[in-house]
Formats: C-alpha cells, sequence, structure tokens
C-alpha cells in the first residue's frame, strides 16, 4: 500500500473547493423516500459502466413508478439504455424493489449503536448486485457530506498502489485510510472522493455528471 499520491492529493484540497463541493452536494442530498430509492438505482446502474452510460440509464429509468412494478418492462428499459448486463440487473433491482419498499429505513437510516462501515457492511449481505464499493456509493449520495464510508473503486485502489482484483481484501484498509485523511482535512470522504474524480476528469465540479440527481 502506497501513500504518497494520496498524501499528494490530499495536501492539494483548498479550502474554497471544501465550501463550494459541500453547498453544492448538500442541495442533492435526498429529502423524500423516493429520491433515496432513486440514489440505489443510480449505484446499480454504475456497476461496470461508465459514467456516460450510467446517467443515460438513469435517465430513462429515473421515473421509476412506470416499471417497479414491471418486471418486463424494466428488462426493456434496461436494453434500452444499453447499460449491458440486462439480465442481472433486471433480477438485481426486482429483487430490491420488493426488499426496500417492504423495509425502507433497513436501506436509509443507520441504527445509531452501529458505524458506518457496519451499517454498510450489513447492507451488503442483504443487497444482491452490489458490493462494498457501490453500496458505499449509494449511501454516499445518501448523505453526501456525512457518510463515513468511502467507494474504494479501481481508480482509488490504484491511487494506493494496489490492483482491486488482486488486493480487495485490503478494501477497508485503505477505506479507513482515506476517512481518516478526509477528517483530519476537514471533509466527509464523499467530498474527497468527488474532489479526486472530478480532478482526474479536468472538472471543476460534479455537475457534468449529478446534474442528473438534481431533479
Amino acid at each position: 500500500m502506497l501513500t504518497d499520491k494520496v498524501a499528494k492529493f490530499f495536501s492539494s484540497i483548498r479550502d474554497k473547493e471544501i465550501v463550494n463541493y459541500n453547498n453544492y452536494w448538500s442541495q442533492l442530498q435526498p429529502r423524500f423516500i423516493d429520491d433515496a430509492f432513486k440514489r440505489y438505482v443510480f449505484a446499480f446502474l454504475s456497476v461496470h459502466t461508465t459514467w456516460e452510460n450510467n446517467c443515460k440509464a438513469y435517465n430513462i429509468l429515473k421515473d421509476f413508478n412506470k416499471w417497479k412494478d414491471d418486471e418486463a418492462l424494466l428488462h426493456k428499459k434496461l436494453v434500452q439504455s444499453r447499460v449491458g448486463m440486462q439480465n442481472n440487473r433486471t433480477k438485481y433491482l426486482n429483487k430490491f424493489i420488493k426488499d426496500f419498499w417492504s423495509d425502507q429505513a433497513k436501506f436509509v437510516v443507520k441504527e445509531d449503536n452501529e458505524s458506518w462501515t457496519d451499517w454498510r457492511d450489513k447492507l451488503v449481505k442483504s443487497i444482491l448486485g452490489l458490493g462494498k464499493a457501490k453500496v458505499s456509493f449509494a449511501l454516499e449520495m445518501l448523505y453526501p457530506t456525512e457518510a463515513q464510508v468511502s467507494c474504494m473503486d479501481t481508480h482509488l485502489f490504484q491511487v494506493y498502489g494496489l490492483d482491486q482484483s488482486k488486493n480487495n481484501k485490503m478494501y477497508h484498509t485503505i477505506e479507513a485510510d482515506w476517512i481518516d485523511r478526509s477528517n483530519k482535512r476537514g471533509l466527509a470522504p464523499y467530498m474527497a472522493r468527488c474532489l479526486y474524480w472530478d480532478k482526474n476528469q479536468n472538472r471543476k465540479n460534479s455537475r457534468y455528471w449529478s446534474k442528473v440527481l438534481e431533479n
């Protein structure tokens, strides 16, 4: 595990950037249960695809009341989106729909006596089709300026000098390091991750993709 690039990134974060990202993402925090559900849908659509296809698929599926009780229509929309893995995504989303709407609190409210990582790991066991990274992504979008978990994807593994396919057992270790550095710098782990990702895309903010979550 290498930390030179990580340390360099955190030292490059400016106070103004923290304020701007906090202000923007605070406005995107879901206020209603429908929006919370859609954050999970976005996470399901983000698996093994580009951010462009992720956003395209989300725009096709975000009006979920049309398909949440119609598995055939869900499959048709996934095919239409060309996001890939439509058979598995249909199966995974169909199960999640039933689980989420039968016990909403389980997926949107952390128990007072559990840590963020414990909650995330508990959800991973019950959500078919999402691993640690993507469940973390859903929680990041639910609580962008609060969540103490991080979607440690392939890119972040590489920043730590690791190969996700070979070093996935290091997930908790590098996540803990990322969270610790974020807290010491005075921003949420997700805000740090957005900043890192956006800078790598040569973007000044997240709106090139996150605008799909704005309405």
